[in-house]
């Protein structure tokens, strides 16, 4: 119970694995295998008793992968031989894209999705935000159909350079989209089958941020008591 509060300890700190076995006079791995299931854990509480968002919520979507510059050699070519190494549409192909729900002044509900689509995303928003809630978002033709669904949607033209038109703007996602990219920028590289657990990790991080040290501990580890192995997770 003391290694275990201890590498949660040093987990609410952002120390890396490495580092936290060297803390710890661990092996390295045990640690990682150790903070792999409290990003498990985060994962399953993110999913679980979520109720629907009311009020004003912003909808946004980024794309989340490494510059093309800092792929693989081999990973460069091949997407330059296919067209795929631009900016903007080449980039859809070789990023994951994640859809971000930003109640305002609130939390973030992020989901990693196959594609910018409205066929893909009305299902999400309907499920996650109430009716007749106030949505703000770009003009992405996937969000062109919330006003027969039972909102108030309001939009920014941000191809005509416009980010705020008086209290309608995404700025709160903006803002998490930039400040998460860099965090898990640190991780030097995540493997697709571990990038949720990173992606939550953000979320939990983000939404408990005025939280202080010892409460963020202490809400890991009833997150980690009320978390089952077995437990379903929609990886």
């Amino acid at each position: 119970m003391r290694w275990w509060y201890e590498l949660i300890w040093n987990f609410t700190l952002c120390h890396s694995a490495h580092k936290t076995g060297k803390l710890l006079g661990k092996d390295g791995k045990v640690c990682w295998q150790g903070y792999q299931l409290i990003r498990k854990a985060l994962v399953h509480a993110s999913y679980r008793g979520r109720k629907k968002i009311t009020g004003t919520v912003e909808l946004d979507e980024s794309f989340y992968g490494g510059t093309f510059k800092n792929l693989r050699k081999k990973v460069r070519q091949e997407l330059r031989r296919l067209g795929l190494n631009k900016r903007g549409g080449g980039a859809k192909y070789r990023k994951q894209p994640v859809f971000g729900i930003f109640k305002r002044n609130g939390k973030v509900y992020l989901e990693p999705i196959p594609e910018t689509k409205a066929k893909v995303l009305s299902p999400l928003i309907t499920q996650r935000i109430r009716l007749g809630s106030s949505i703000f978002s770009d003009t992405g033709t996937w969000y062109a159909g919330l006003v027969g669904l039972g909102y108030v949607h309001k939009t920014v033209d941000h191809g005509k350079q416009e980010y705020v038109a008086g209290e309608v703007h995404i700025n709160g996602l903006e803002g998490f989209w930039g400040l998460s990219k860099t965090n898990m920028h640190t991780y030097k590289g995540i493997k697709k089958t571990n990038w949720l657990l990173y992606l939550k990790e953000m979320e939990f991080r983000y939404n408990n941020r005025k939280l202080s040290f010892d409460e963020m501990v202490e809400k890991l580890i009833k997150i980690l008591m009320t978390y089952r192995r077995n437990s379903f997770v929609p990886y």
